[in-house]
């Protein structure tokens, strides 16, 4: 079970909320994020790397793959900002203790949550496209709150 174990933890939390909030918040209403708001979830992520003594070789590599996934693959098919915003969830995550098993939840719980919502709101067309684009942002922001929360809370309750 993770529990905060300094001070540059709660911060780097504080940072994530944050930023998603913010990021939440602009993609809702202008259909863009800032790259900004990416800087403060990345500081918080730093501070939480640099302060863990043991954030050993395999969280780095796995941070690093997530990264150029995300980047380099995932980005083409949802956006740069929504690769940018699970990039820092999953670094995140994986500094946390989650690992890869952890994104992959987040990622799960957001696509699923965003397929659901626009199969109710009738817009998916033929071949699972949307009729109309939406902002993803906040459904990552609200996932990623959902999946610390199983995480953190739920899994080590009934472990």
């Amino acid at each position: 079970m993770y529990t905060f174990k300094a001070m540059p933890d709660i911060i780097a939390t504080i940072f994530a909320a944050v930023s998603l909030i913010i990021a939440s918040v602009q993609d809702i209403r202008t259909k863009s994020v800032t790259n900004a708001v990416w800087w403060i979830f990345s500081a918080g992520l730093l501070m939480m790397f640099f302060c863990e003594k043991d954030t050993g070789p395999a969280a780095i590599a796995e941070c690093i793959a997530v990264i150029v996934i995300q980047e380099l693959i995932m980005s083409r098919a949802y956006g740069r900002a929504d690769s940018h915003a699970f990039s820092c969830c999953a670094v995140y995550l994986i500094l946390t203790g989650a690992g890869l098993e952890g994104h992959i939840l987040h990622m799960s719980l957001a696509l699923a949550m965003l397929v659901v919502v626009q199969i109710l709101r009738g817009n998916i067309a033929c071949g699972l496209k949307l009729k109309e684009p939406v902002p993803f942002i906040p459904y990552i922001a609200v996932t990623f709150i959902i999946s610390a929360i199983i995480l953190y809370i739920v899994i080590p309750l009934i472990c």
